[in-house]
């Protein structure tokens, strides 16, 4: 399957997105992926076919990440929100659509479905870094402060070991360099989405969130933060898949995809179509 590339506009200027689309096959209600820090849309491109067998299915970039413009230094979850809001607007109208996210791509779809809860049939969250008001704020000094790079290589050895070193075993190596020019080329926004990501209010905006919400958890360092996620979410189901030990949307594609299709089609939310 082809994924289009193209853009929408947004509060901060233009925004990126890829996009599968199914074509004569499209029977469903569109589902928009947000995507994890520190990446853009750029970390759903091995599963975007997967789940797009009867839906078009966009991942959009965060303004200031990957092709989109605009972009604060500390930019907010409801920033991000906004934007997302303004290519679904753009591109699915008054219809119904469906969010999920991975990761901290997790508190966009939240707040997406927070801004504009008729428009959002359901969110499904996977690994949900729902971390309480302590740790998110160890986290965010560690890794939401503004990133300041230097001529020197070294100062981005981080962005490598976590695109290329502890990925290549389980993706080609074009890939995992092309995850670390994603990260990079952010320079000082490199961190950005972390702080977002860091300083949300996860407690009172998950306990607002009236949207049908499914959460999916992975064996995964996130799995008692998913877990918690399930707690203060008041209208959810959780579906632990303890089989996925890494690489969610990589490796294991194939499989998360089937989750997240089987959590759109619970609950009565749509009619599972003929292969």
């Amino acid at each position: 399957m082809i994924i289009r590339r193209g853009y929408s506009n947004g509060p901060e200027g233009q925004v990126h997105w890829r996009m599968a689309d199914p074509g004569n096959a499209r029977s469903q209600p569109d589902l928009y992926c947000f995507s994890p820090a520190p990446f853009s849309s750029i970390a759903y491109a091995n599963i975007l076919p997967h789940l797009a067998q009867h839906r078009r299915v966009i991942a959009p970039d965060y303004p200031g990440q990957g092709g989109s413009d605009g972009g604060s230094a500390s930019p907010s979850i409801e920033d991000y929100a906004a934007s997302m809001l303004a290519v679904i607007d753009d591109l699915s109208g008054m219809s119904e659509v469906y969010a999920t996210g991975f990761h901290s791509g997790c508190l966009v779809a939240v707040e997406v479905a927070l801004q504009r809860a008729l428009a959002i049939k359901r969110v499904v969250l996977v690994d949900v870094p729902a971390f309480e008001p302590e740790t998110r704020a160890k986290y965010l000094t560690l890794v939401g402060a503004p990133f300041e790079p230097t001529v020197e290589l070294e100062s981005l050895s981080k962005a490598w070991d976590m695109a290329v070193t502890k990925r290549s075993a389980i993706q080609p190596l074009e890939q995992c360099l092309a995850l670390f020019t994603d990260t990079a080329r952010n320079g000082p926004r490199m961190n950005a989405t972390f702080h977002a990501a860091f300083t949300y209010d996860v407690e009172t905006k998950f306990a607002a969130l009236q949207t049908p919400a499914t959460i999916l958890a992975t064996k995964s360092m996130l799995l008692e933060p998913t877990r918690r996620a399930a707690q203060l979410v008041p209208n959810c189901d959780l579906v632990e898949v303890l089989d996925i030990q890494r690489s969610v949307l990589d490796e294991n594609a194939a499989i998360t995809a089937g989750q997240i299709i089987a959590a759109l089609q619970s609950s009565a939310c749509e009619t599972p179509s003929s292969s």
